[in-house]
């Protein structure tokens, strides 16, 4: 009896200093990993835009700069696997995509991770139009009809945001 009430203090001490150490681990690096996310965000962000994107968004139901002559998109749709979610630029009647997280199968979907395969980054600036007619890649039949989805889905959330917004059409040169 001594043995187990001893063993049951020992694990109890050891899994409290444990979850001391998780607990403090996440309070030192909670701000800069945080700060690590921003800047990836914004690099991203910038990427799309070809510039120096703003760093004062203000992102109302997933788009930013509704009113402006370019927008902002953050979203996700439903692929094989989940949720494939997704930032999106949309600027004079095209779209540049980038698929932010996914859980799609290794191997076959890669060509949605812009950093492995060069089909996204080549899609850049093309009509949002066009994204409806894009092949299918074989063995990712739903993975590309979530892509498929994610321009329409983009460009529908933009129009409402701007009918929230009261914006005024901007003759885009």
């Amino acid at each position: 009896m001594r043995s187990l009430a001893t063993n049951t203090l020992a694990l109890l001490i050891i899994g409290g200093l444990c979850g001391l150490a998780l607990t403090q681990t996440y309070e030192v690096t909670r701000g800069p990993v945080e700060e690590n996310r921003t800047r990836q965000a914004q690099a991203l962000l910038s990427e799309l835009l070809g510039r120096q994107a703003p760093t004062d968004l203000i992102w109302q139901n997933g788009v930013a700069n509704p009113c402006g002559p370019w927008h902002f998109v953050r979203s996700a749709a439903t692929g094989y696997s989940g949720p494939i979610h997704y930032l999106a630029l949309l600027q004079d009647g095209a779209i540049s995509l980038r698929v932010t997280q996914h859980q799609e199968t290794p191997g076959i979907a890669d060509f949605i991770n812009h950093a492995k395969d060069p089909y996204l980054p080549n899609l850049d600036n093309t009509a949002i139009a066009d994204w409806s007619r894009l092949d299918n890649v074989t063995g990712a039949t739903i993975t590309h009809k979530a892509l498929r989805s994610m321009a329409a889905q983009a460009q529908t959330l933009v129009n409402h945001q701007q009918e929230q917004n009261s914006c005024e059409q901007i003759d885009e040169p």
